[in-house]
């Protein structure tokens, strides 16, 4: 009853930012409403239902979709919520803590994201695993390669389509090149630095034999943790795991062919082989992935937030898109180890 209050209060307050006309811009009405209204953001993540049945058999469902990496909180404002990284843990503590759900579905499409990320997930859907001692299946969408790959490693049983695209088992990092455009237009950039390799990965020089080998160190340690991961999680041995990693994907039935995966099968496969062989007939299922469409603040603004970025567009001016465009070419932009298909 509470949010429901809350809402009409929303609903309420951008009546009058309409009222107001053009004496604030787009960008400050949805700043204020976000600043206004985010205490009353639920601390815990919401459940939706998605089947009935018995809470004390509860499976609950997590969905790992797009890039893995920590790009901050989604916005209630965000017309397509992307992947939240925080939220993501912040539901797996709330799994860790509640008795009641006795397993995990795990639902992944992603192409990977940073190393970091993917290896922290990884550990903590492990961690909740053991702690719980529950059991987690995995449902492969249209991709679940690379980072997306490694976190299906903690899949007692992981299903996915013949199309599925998965595997690319390894570790890429891409560092832009401007030293040959800036000779030939006669510009320099002079360093000043503590220490020959300070300013490795820079891209206004040629990287050295010594900053390449620097770099692929890193690379191979990463390389290393990935075949690991996956010699546990599929109880292959690392010689059979590096043989199949050479960064290339795989369809599910040759990753089935290949011991990379189980079965092949939909979501609604996965779930029903998680619930027939734990003894889970007739239990509860819920979503708990952040961002599950169950709030109100989500529904509320998805069309809000798709006129305001029309109209914050439609706004900008060629000065404005100069000034952003220099922006970008001027903020440091540090070289990232992703396990992640297709590049950056």
């Amino acid at each position: 009853m509470k949010r429901k209050w809350i809402v009409v209060v929303i609903a309420l307050v951008i009546l009058v930012l309409g009222a107001m006309g053009s004496s604030i811009s787009q960008e400050q009405r949805a700043q204020w409403l976000e600043n206004s209204f985010s205490e009353f953001e639920d601390q815990t993540v919401s459940e939706k239902e998605i089947q009935s049945g018995d809470p004390a058999k509860k499976v609950a469902v997590l969905d790992i979709n797009g890039m893995i990496a920590d790009t901050g909180e989604t916005s209630p404002f965000e017309a397509s919520p992307s992947y939240d990284h925080q939220g993501t843990l912040k539901a797996l503590d709330q799994i860790e803590s509640d008795d009641s759900v006795k397993a995990i579905l795990l639902k992944v499409d992603s192409p990977g994201g940073t190393t970091y990320h993917s290896e922290e997930l990884t550990k903590r859907l492990q961690e909740v695993k053991e702690a719980r001692d529950i059991p987690i299946y995995v449902s492969m969408g249209t991709t679940a390669a690379s980072g997306g790959y490694m976190v299906s490693m903690v899949g007692d049983k992981i299903f996915a389509d013949n199309e599925t695209l998965t595997g690319s088992i390894g570790v890429i990092m891409s560092s832009p090149n401007f030293s040959g455009f800036m000779e030939e237009h006669g510009l320099d950039m002079t360093v000043y630095k503590s220490g020959d390799n300070k300013d490795m990965g820079s891209p206004y020089k040629e990287p050295s034999d010594e900053e390449r080998e620097i770099f692929q160190s890193l690379i191979d340690e990463s390389y290393n943790r990935f075949v690991s991961t996956v010699a546990n999680g599929r109880d292959m041995s690392e010689e059979d795991v590096r043989d199949l990693a050479d960064g290339r994907v795989y369809s599910g039935s040759q990753a089935k062919n290949n011991g990379l995966i189980d079965e092949i099968g939909y979501e609604d496969d996965a779930l029903a082989a998680l619930m027939s062989d734990n003894g889970l007939d007739g239990g509860q299922v819920v979503d708990m992935t952040p961002n599950n469409d169950d709030d109100y603040f989500t529904r509320l603004f998805s069309m809000f937030s798709t006129r305001q970025a029309e109209d914050k567009a439609a706004e900008m001016s060629v000065a404005e898109e100069m000034q952003m465009i220099e922006k970008q070419i001027n903020e440091p932009n540090t070289p990232q180890l992703y396990y992640m298909y297709g590049g950056e």
